[in-house]
């Protein structure tokens, strides 16, 4: 009896000790996944977004002195500046990644605020690095080389990327004769934004011909090897736009023709196995082959237009049939809408940059598409590289 005694009030114990235990548990859990903690969580990716926006500026501005400073080119005496250039330009894209991964990550709110603040302290202390770097360059070029040797160096850089990338007026030329606005449009506005760069570049040579203080010869040099590098970027994007618009001049007649062909044999696969696809997946296919049949008839015109819809059409497709087809015809259908949309990611891509939006969700965005890109050149399979490559154009067409 006494062993009974005992026992019950140590098994009360123990089942209101177990009680408590669930209840702290389950305080924890919902603490940790609260309105409070998500939101905890979203400003701490915010933070971090904003740190490696100001990383992305200060590993930007840095390569630009290295340039404007010609330390790229001095050999021995800076290659411990040049270590951690390159330490902070790695740094900066390691940041993109996992800036990136906070956006993307599943885990609990807690979790994620966790993981974002680690982030941002990582940022910040590169940040730091970058700066003290900036700063040992300076004294660097206060020794060596001369002011006017900078600006002599500047103005050549200048003269080689015109030299290297033509007169783009001939190229907008053609564009316009032969294509739609839409297919020379951003080739005209690249040409437009080089011009201009291109103009400021000489303004501030030409001050800093006519100054006398060292710092602020430095400055102007900083200030035109910068806009010679916007210059280049958008002479780039010009060929780009040009070189863009006649393939697809070249592939649309072909490719709008064989999405036809492919869309014939959906429809089937669709009205004959209706309880393997989509709902009103038939319907749905043919209106895709109106927009197909409306964007064949101005393809001369409008040849990027009509590549794009070729590519939206089969990527509807193959969301409308998901596994109805074979294998073999899936990965058919695969290789023949890779390079279509290749091309899409591409000019999309390339329009982005042109445009340089500076905020941190259009750079994530770009550098997202640039990630997606390079998987799909890379992969083996034609269903992975097709799937990088939607991402990517979806990356880079989003505004």
């Amino acid at each position: 009896m006494s062993d009974v005694t005992w026992a019950v009030p140590t098994a009360l114990a123990i089942v209101g000790a177990l009680l408590v235990t669930a209840v702290v548990v389950m305080v924890v859990r919902t603490r940790r996944r609260s309105p409070r903690a998500r939101a905890a969580a979203d400003a701490a990716r915010l933070a971090a977004a904003d740190a490696l926006l100001r990383l992305d500026d200060a590993a930007t501005d840095l390569d630009i002195a290295f340039e404007a400073s010609e330390a790229l080119v001095d050999g021995d005496s800076t290659s411990a500046l040049r270590r951690s250039r390159a330490a902070a330009l790695r740094a900066r894209d390691r940041g993109f990644t996992d800036v990136a991964a906070l956006e993307s990550s599943s885990a609990i709110p807690a979790r994620r605020r966790i993981e974002a603040e680690a982030v941002r302290a990582q940022l910040e202390a590169q940040l730091a690095k970058v700066a003290r770097t900036r700063a040992e360059l300076v004294e660097w070029a206060r020794t060596h080389g001369t002011p006017s040797d900078r600006v002599r160096a500047a103005r050549a850089r200048r003269d080689d990327v015109v030299r290297a990338a033509g007169d783009p007026a001939p190229l907008i030329a053609g564009l316009r004769e032969r294509f739609a606005e839409d297919d020379w449009r951003d080739a005209a506005e690249a040409a437009d934004a080089a011009t201009a760069a291109l103009a400021q570049a000489d303004e501030t040579l030409a001050a800093a011909d006519a100054a006398t203080d060292p710092s602020e010869i430095d400055r102007l040099i900083h200030e035109a090897t910068d806009a010679t590098r916007r210059a280049a970027r958008h002479l780039k994007a010009v060929e780009d736009a040009h070189r863009i618009a006649l393939q697809a001049a070249d592939n649309a007649g072909a490719e709008v023709a064989a999405a036809r062909d492919e869309l014939a044999a959906a429809i089937d696969i669709a009205e004959s196995r209706p309880d393997e696809c989509a709902s009103d997946a038939a319907a749905l296919l043919r209106e895709a082959t109106n927009d197909l049949d409306a964007a064949a008839i101005d393809a001369g015109r409008r040849p990027r237009a009509a590549i794009e819809t070729v590519a939206r059409v089969r990527e509807l497709r193959d969301d409308l049939l998901g596994e109805a087809p074979a294998p073999r015809r899936r990965l058919e259908a695969a290789r023949a809408a890779l390079p279509g949309t290749l091309a899409c990611a591409r000019a999309a891509l390339a329009a982005a940059e042109a445009r340089d939006d500076r905020t941190i969700d259009a750079r994530l965005r770009r550098d997202r598409a640039r990630r997606e890109l390079a998987a799909a050149r890379a992969a083996t399979d034609a269903g992975v590289a097709l799937a990088n490559a939607r991402t990517a154009w979806q990356a880079a067409a989003a505004r």
